[in-house]
């Protein structure tokens, strides 16, 4: 089969996306590449490299999945620093995994779990 595949999107539902996408630019670092709506019901932002996120009007309610993202990292320690520095909530500090992931997880102001990792060398090898 030939690659069809180029990239994916994750796409929030919440309740004012123009907001949310302001959190993610002046907290995260991400920027604001698209807005659609008059009001604005839909923004895509991008972070560094191949990570976007896209925002559209919704009920603003996160479903019961744990994690919404998971976002690799060069630097997660350098991360973590920074975003504390920025007051971002971290819902869970740093930590090393035995499968080979350092990672923290924040919380968005819409209530989704954002984790932030770095493969490491795996611990019980």
């Amino acid at each position: 089969m030939n690659k069809q595949f180029s990239h994916a999107a994750t796409i929030l539902q919440v309740k004012d996306p123009l907001a949310s996408a302001k959190w993610y630019r002046d907290r995260l670092g991400f920027d604001i590449t698209f807005e659609w709506g008059d009001p604005v019901d839909y923004v895509v932002t991008k972070g560094e490299e191949a990570v976007s996120v896209h925002f559209s009007k919704g009920d603003g309610k996160p479903n019961d999945i744990k994690m919404a993202l998971y976002i690799f990292v060069h630097d997660v320690d350098a991360l973590y620093q920074i975003l504390k520095a920025q007051s971002v909530e971290v819902r869970s500090p740093i930590v090393t995994h035995d499968y080979g992931m350092r990672d923290f997880d924040v919380i968005d102001p819409d209530g989704y779990v954002l984790c932030f990792g770095t493969h490491v060398e795996r611990l019980n090898q």
